[in-house]
C-alpha cells in the first residue's frame, strides 16, 4: 500500500507549476555554455586561492554569493577544459558576466574531489591517485544500492552472504575489513567485519563516490589499510529557490517479477529543497527499496537471495554564508530481510527475519577566516540495533511462535560518537599545513557481547603538510599518533606522498605509509555458539593487537594525445602490501570445540594496474586491466617446503565502460567486468592442493533519454550473461586426479530487465 501512496505523491509532484524567482541579493552571477550553445550543465566554478565554490544547472546558469574584489575565476568539469578568467566583483550589486563559451572534452581530468585533501582539488593534479564514480555514472548505471555501484570496477570484488542478506567487498587484494567507509567523511558503524552498510544507503542521496587506494591511515585512522571509498552526499543547497524531484524505477530478478506482489525489484523516492531568504535551507529525501528475493534453484516457499524491505528518510537542514557554512543531517534506516524456511512433513516451518534500524546524526561545519586559514569541524553520532527473529510457523493451525533454539533469537546494538577538527594554514605560498584532532567513542551491546555491554574509545592526534619546493614537484608529509582505551595503538603511523610534473604530458605519483587496523569490538568480546560444522564456540580475545602494515605505491600517468578530435590518457600503477600482526580466527589451545581471535598471521598483496581513458566525438570510452597477487600462507609452512609452490597466486581483471551519445536526447551505456579466477593453496586430505573460484563475465547495457528539462528515462538489462553462481573448485597438484567440484557461490539472480522515470523541477 505505502508503494502506490508513494507513486501518487510523485505524480503530483510532476504536476506541479514551474515558474521561475527572482531574487535581489548581491551575487556575481553568469551563464556558461559549450561552441554548440548547449549550457554547460554541472560545470565547477571556483574562485582561485579562496573558498566560494559553485555548480551551473541545467540551464548553464550559475550564482553565489562573494565579497569584493578581484578574482581568478576556474571553470572545469569532466565534460569541457579548465578555463581561468580575471573577475572584478563589485561591492553591493549583482555582477553579471556576459555568456561563457568553454570547449568540451570527455576525459575526467578536471573533476573536483575532497577526499584526503587539504582543500577541495582537481583529479589532476590531486597528489593522491582518486577514482571518482560521478553522477552522470551513477544515473547510467541505474544501481538500486551502493553494490551495483562498485560491481564493475576494476580492483573491487564483491562478495555475498546470503544467510545474513549482507555483502563484503575487497579492494587491492585486501577485504573489506581494511577498507574504510565514510560518509562525507565520517566513519560508518557496522557489524561485525561485514560491510552491510554499503548496501543501506540511499542510492538516490549520492552525488559522486571517491576511491584511495592504498593506505590512509595518517588521514583517517583504523581500518584504512587498503584504501577509503568516501560517499559523497547530496547537500541540498543548489542556488535555487524551490527543487522537487521523485523517481520510479521497476526491475526484474530474472524471470521473476510482478508489481502487485513485491517480486523482483521497486524503487520509489521523492526528495524536496526549498532555499530560504536568509540563506537558510533545508532538503527532505524519502525512498523505499522492495526487493522480493530470488528463488534460484530453491523450492516451495524458500529462496536463495532473501527478500528485503528497505524505508531510508533523510532531512538536511543548512546554512551557508560568504565566510562560513554549517550543516545538519539526519538519516532513518528500517530493514528487513526475511529467509523463510519450506514447509516439512511437520507443517511446522522456521522463517527467520533480520531487523535493522540505523539512526545517523551528522554536523558539519567549515569557517574561512581568512584567505589563508580556515577550520573545519564534522562530528557524528550513529546508533545501530540488529535483531535476528526466528519463528516456527504451524501451518496446520495457522499459529506462530518464537523459536526457543540455541541462538534463534538475538539482539544487538552498535554506536558510535565520532568528532573531527582540522585547521588549515597556508604558512608559505608553497606550503600549507594541516593539523587535526580526532575522537572515536564505539560501543556494543547484546546476547553475544561479554557482559552485555563493552566500549572502546580511541583519540588522535595527526598533522599533514602540502609543499611545492618547484613548481614541478608536491610532497605531501603526514604523522599521527592514537591513544587506545583497550590496546597498544602504534606510537607513530607515518606517511609520504610525491608528485611529479615530469613534463606536459606526464605526471608520477609516489607514496610510502603505514597502515593499522584496530581489532573491533566483536573481535574482542564477541561470544557464542556456532552451530554449523557440528557445533562450536566462537569467542573474543581482549588481548588483541593492531595488525601494521607498510605499503608502497606508484603510479604513472600520461596524456598521450590531447586535441580539439580526440583525448587519449594512460595510467599505470603498481603496489605493494606487507601486513603483520594479522587478526585470524583460529583454534584455540586452551578450550576444545572452540575458535578464537589471534593476532598470528602474515600476509601481503602486491600486483598493478593499468588504466585506459578514451574521448573521440560522441565516444567516450574506459578500458582498464588488473593483476593482483595474494599472499600463499603456506608458503612459509616448514611442512609443505617441499612441495612446489609460489609465494603468491595472481588473479586477473578486465573492465570495459563505454559511453555514446546518438543524439542530443540518447545515451547508451555499456559496462562490462572479467574477473578472473582466484585461488589459493589449500590443505585437502593431508595434500597441498589448489582451490578457489572460477572466472566469470558480468555486463550491463543500458540508454538513457531526457525528455525535455524535467524529465529522465532510463532502461537496460542487467547480468548480460544470465550469471548466478560461479563454480569453487579443488584441484589437486600432484597424481593427475584432475579437478574436482566442491560447492559454487552465488553472484547473481539471472538476467534483469528494468525501467525507470525521474524527475526534476527547479525554480
Amino acid at each position: 500500500m505505502l508503494k502506490y501512496i508513494i507513486q501518487f505523491i510523485i505524480g503530483l509532484i510532476i504536476l506541479l507549476p514551474t515558474t521561475h524567482a527572482q531574487t535581489n541579493k548581491t551575487y556575481i552571477a553568469g551563464n556558461i555554455k559549450t561552441t554548440d550553445e548547449k549550457p554547460a550543465t554541472h560545470v565547477s566554478i571556483i574562485l582561485k586561492n579562496t573558498h566560494f565554490k559553485t555548480f551551473t544547472k541545467s540551464d548553464g546558469k550559475f550564482k553565489m554569493e562573494v565579497p569584493a574584489g578581484e578574482y581568478i575565476m576556474i571553470i572545469h568539469s569532466i565534460a569541457i577544459k579548465t578555463k581561468e578568467i580575471p573577475v572584478k566583483v563589485l561591492a553591493n550589486m549583482e555582477n553579471n558576466l556576459t555568456d561563457i563559451v568553454v570547449e568540451e572534452t570527455a576525459v575526467k581530468l578536471d573533476e573536483v574531489v575532497v577526499t584526503a585533501q587539504l582543500a577541495p582539488q582537481s583529479l589532476q593534479n590531486s597528489i593522491y591517485k582518486v577514482r571518482v564514480i560521478n553522477s552522470e555514472e551513477i544515473e547510467h548505471k541505474a544501481a538500486s544500492n551502493v553494490q551495483n555501484l562498485l560491481n564493475t570496477e576494476i580492483g573491487v570484488r564483491i562478495s555475498n552472504d546470503l544467510a545474513l542478506g549482507e555483502s563484503d567487498f575487497e579492494i587491492m587484494g585486501m577485504s573489506g575489513n581494511n577498507v574504510k567507509v565514510l560518509i562525507d567523511g565520517i566513519p560508518v558503524v557496522d557489524r561485525l567485519d561485514k560491510k552491510q552498510s554499503l548496501n543501506q544507503i540511499d542510492i538516490n542521496t549520492i552525488e559522486r563516490v571517491e576511491i584511495v587506494e592504498g593506505p590512509m591511515s595518517v588521514m583517517y585512522g583504523s581500518d584504512a589499510l587498503a584504501g577509503v571509498i568516501n560517499i559523497i552526499t547530496k547537500k541540498g543547497n543548489n542556488g535555487k529557490k524551490l527543487s522537487l524531484g521523485a523517481k520510479v524505477q521497476e526491475e526484474t530478478m530474472g524471470s521473476e517479477y510482478d508489481f502487485f506482489t513485491n517480486a523482483g525489484q521497486h524503487i520509489q523516492n521523492i526528495n524536496a529543497t526549498y532555499t530560504f531568504d536568509n540563506d537558510l535551507f533545508t532538503t527532505i529525501n524519502f525512498s523505499h527499496n522492495g526487493f522480493g528475493g530470488w528463488q534460484g534453484n530453491m523450492s516451495g516457499r524458500q529462496k536463495e537471495w532473501p527478500s528485503k524491505e528497505q524505508y531510508l528518510a533523510g532531512i538536511n537542514l543548512g546554512l551557508k554564508k560568504v565566510n562560513y557554512d554549517v550543516l545538519y543531517k539526519f538519516d532513518y534506516l528500517n530493514e528487513n530481510i526475511l529467509r523463510k524456511g519450506d514447509i516439512p512433513l511437520n507443517r511446522k516451518a522456521l522463517d527467520i527475519e533480520f531487523l535493522a534500524n540505523r539512526f545517523t546524526h551528522q554536523l558539519q561545519g567549515n569557517w574561512q577566516a581568512d584567505d589563508k586559514l580556515g577550520f573545519a569541524f564534522s562530528g557524528s553520532y550513529q546508533d545501530y540495533q540488529r535483531d535476528k527473529r526466528s519463528t516456527v510457523v504451524d501451518f496446520t493451525t495457522g499459529r506462530k511462535m518464537l523459536s526457543t533454539s540455541e541462538g534463534a533469537q538475538d539482539e544487538s546494538e552498535y554506536s558510535i560518537w565520532f568528532g573531527r577538527l582540522t585547521n588549515t594554514w597556508q604558512i608559505l605560498n608553497n606550503l600549507t599545513v594541516q593539523p587535526g584532532l580526532e575522537y572515536q567513542y564505539n560501543q556494543g551491546a547484546g546476547d553475544k557481547i561479554d557482559s552485555g555491554n563493552n566500549s572502546i574509545s580511541n583519540a588522535a592526534v595527526f598533522l599533514s603538510a602540502e609543499y611545492s619546493p618547484l613548481d614541478w614537484l608536491n610532497l605531501r608529509p603526514g604523522l599521527r599518533t592514537s591513544f587506545n582505551s583497550k590496546y597498544d595503538a602504534p606510537p607513530v603511523i607515518p606517511s609520504i606522498n610525491l608528485k611529479a610534473k615530469l613534463n606536459s604530458t606526464m605526471d608520477i605519483r609516489l607514496s610510502y605509509a603505514q597502515g593499522f587496523r584496530a581489532p573491533t569490538l566483536q573481535e574482542l568480546y564477541y561470544t557464542f555458539y556456532h552451530t554449523n560444522g557440528g557445533g562450536f564456540w566462537i569467542r573474543g580475545n581482549p588481548n588483541l593487537e593492531a595488525e601494521k602494515s607498510n605499503s608502497y605505491i606508484g603510479s604513472l600517468s600520461w596524456q598521450a594525445i590531447s586535441n580539439e578530435k580526440m583525448i587519449l590518457m594512460a595510467t599505470l600503477s603498481g603496489f605493494y602490501n606487507n601486513f603483520q600482526d594479522r587478526i585470524q580466527m583460529v583454534n584455540s589451545v586452551t578450550e576444545s570445540s572452540t575458535q578464537t581471535y589471534y593476532n598470528s598471521g602474515k600476509y601481503k598483496t602486491t600486483g598493478f594496474t593499468l588504466e585506459n581513458m578514451l574521448a573521440w566525438q560522441k565516444l567516450k570510452l574506459s578500458l582498464n586491466f588488473s593483476y593482483v597477487g595474494r599472499y600463499n600462507t603456506l608458503y612459509d609452512d616448514e611442512k609443505y617446503a617441499a612441495q612446489e609452490q609460489t609465494q603468491f597466486r595472481f588473479s586477473p581483471e578486465v573492465s570495459l565502460s563505454a559511453t555514446y551519445d546518438f543524439a542530443k536526447w540518447l545515451t547508451a551505456n555499456l559496462f562490462y567486468k572479467f574477473t578472473g579466477a582466484r585461488q589459493e593453496y589449500q590443505v585437502y586430505n593431508d595434500e597441498l592442493v589448489l582451490g578457489g573460484l572460477s572466472s566469470y563475465n558480468w555486463a550491463d547495457i543500458s540508454v538513457s533519454s531526457h525528455l525535455g528539462s524535467y524529465f529522465l528515462i532510463s532502461a537496460g538489462i542487467k547480468n548480460l550473461f544470465d550469471i548466478t553462481r560461479v563454480d569453487s573448485n579443488i584441484s589437486e597438484t600432484g597424481g593427475g586426479h584432475g579437478t574436482s567440484t566442491t560447492g559454487s557461490s552465488l553472484i547473481g539472480c539471472n538476467r534483469s530487465f528494468f525501467i525507470g522515470i525521474s524527475y526534476n523541477f527547479e525554480q
